[in-house]
């Protein structure tokens, strides 16, 4: 039963995260893995929530360590969420 409801929490989740970054080119959001490794759908839910933190258009342009980077520093800085992840170890998903 834990199981069932874990899977039905996570696919409400995916989908509200597909609902927020929805329209941003390169974010295709169907898992908790894979679909982070490149940092864009990171930036894309960061440009959803305060669009002045960073240039969206900007970001599609750099590599996917850079892109992760920043999300994890305008996490810290602005949401207070701490770093427990790396950027490189999250590269390493894809």
């Amino acid at each position: 039963m834990a199981e069932l409801q874990q899977s039905s929490i996570e696919k409400t989740l995916l989908a509200w995260l597909r609902t927020r970054t929805a329209g941003y080119r390169g974010v295709d959001i169907r898992n908790f893995t894979n679909s982070w490794s490149d940092g864009l759908a990171f930036c894309a839910l960061l440009h959803n929530w305060q669009p002045h933190l960073l240039d969206y258009e900007d970001i599609l342009r750099q590599h996917a360590l850079v892109r992760l980077d920043l999300a994890f520093t305008l996490s810290q800085k602005h949401l207070g969420i701490e770093r427990f992840l790396d950027p490189e170890g999250m590269y390493l998903l894809s």
